[in-house]
């Protein structure tokens, strides 16, 4: 007779149904970090992709307002920390108003005095203020005292709006700002621009208030965006430029790399001025998660979100890789104390090309804070880059010493 299979005890079905219960726990554990790293990512590239104009946050606290007429400036004291200690000029960002926060004049105690001018609102004790590189958050003329028009360029999304300020000579500037903020941005280079007459333009591309909106609504780090300075750069041939000036800061920059790669009019560009360049999104991706303190594979996580979103070309966008690629003299300034880019690409890329990059690292400057820390020098150093290469057609004139 065969031998009948043994029939499987209690304590062998209780075993069996722990290792399966266990079995699923793992794979529930694994799949909930799965599921908690897609998302984490996902925020992280709507951190990137999403147009956010919004005002804020404010977080120092005004501690004293004290009103001194002297030229109209008042002194304000504010708790201390790492923004409202840092020497240089700033906007001064809060609900409803807003000014311009000037040089140091005390420290100490927990608390920082700093003069304070061109008051709009109403700045009282406890009221939370954002520092602001932007400086000013109105027009050439409110801000500078410089003459300009608003004008619309054609784009392939429709009407873009820009500020044209006049000048002489055939050789045009175009500013693009950086990520999620707005053509106010340029006010500061404005300066020297203006000094340097050069006819400028001050341009707001997809997504921008007041501009068109992508077809998708999202930010494409410049992929789509070098798309509207072409269409700005075509408006100043046709107004008579014959050459063309690029300035770029942060994302700003990616997106002037991008023109100077893929536009036809890129053989007009004379010059480039970067500020915080973004020349590596990958780099500033891995960069922010460590200064979150997140783990590596973050990183490696949100480029795939973003490549799922918006189809991103990475290699593309490495301009330490394409260095080869530029060829026109370039003017490069990065803050020292940049947590948002790296520093470290814009020293990889002067590096790379030490014949056309004239490079200035910025001590103690923040993100795009180059030139709020000694906008002087800073206007100084762009006067003397352009008038030695925009060329004889331009009357340039650095009063400045």
């Amino acid at each position: 007779m065969g031998e009948h299979p043994a029939t499987p005890t209690a304590g062998s079905r209780f075993r069996g149904r722990r290792r399966l219960i266990a079995g699923l726990a793992v794979a529930a554990v694994v799949l909930l970090g799965v599921v908690a790293v897609a998302v984490i990512s996902w925020v992280f590239s709507s951190k990137l992709l999403d147009p956010d104009h919004s005002q804020g946050p404010f977080g120092t606290a005004v501690e004293r307002v004290e009103v001194r007429e002297r030229g109209g400036a008042e002194r304000v004291t504010f708790e201390e920390n790492e923004d409202s200690a840092r020497r240089g000029v700033y906007g001064l960002d809060f609900e409803d108003g807003h000014a311009i926060a000037g040089a140091v004049v005390t420290r100490a105690n927990g608390e920082v005095t700093r003069r304070v001018s061109g008051l709009r609102g109403r700045l009282d004790e406890d009221t939370k203020v954002a520092f602001d590189e932007k400086v000013w958050d109105t027009d050439p003329r409110a801000a500078r005292g410089i003459a300009y028009r608003e004008i619309d360029f054609p784009s392939q999304l429709g009407p873009m709006p820009a500020w044209r300020v006049a000048g002489r000579g055939t050789t045009w500037a175009i500013f693009v700002h950086g990520h999620n903020v707005t053509r106010a941005e340029g006010l500061r280079v404005l300066g020297p621009l203006h000094r340097a007459r050069l006819p400028s333009l001050l341009i707001a591309y997809r997504n921008d208030p007041g501009a068109p909106p992508a077809e998708d609504g999202l930010l494409h780090l410049g992929a789509t965006e070098w798309r509207d300075v072409e269409s700005a750069a075509r408006y100043a041939v046709r107004q008579g430029a014959r050459s063309l000036v690029l300035l770029g800061d942060s994302m700003g920059g990616a997106i002037v790399s991008q023109f100077i790669h893929e536009s036809p009019l890129a053989s007009r560009v004379r010059a480039l001025v970067l500020d915080a360049p973004v020349l590596d999104w990958k780099a500033v991706i891995d960069f922010q998660a460590a200064e979150r303190g997140l783990p590596d594979f973050l990183g490696t996580t949100t480029e795939w979100a973003v490549s799922l979103r918006i189809g991103f070309d990475w290699d593309a966008f490495d301009q330490i890789a394409r260095a080869r690629e530029f060829t026109v003299p370039i003017l490069l300034f990065h803050g020292t104390d940049d947590t948002t880019v790296p520093i470290s690409s814009s020293d990889a890329f002067a590096r790379a090309r030490p014949r056309l990059v004239t490079y200035y690292r910025v001590a103690g400057a923040g993100h795009v804070e180059s030139w709020n820390v000694d906008p002087r020098r800073y206007d100084r150093r762009v006067l003397a880059f352009l008038d030695e290469h925009v060329g004889a057609d331009q009357p340039i004139r650095n009063t400045q010493r």
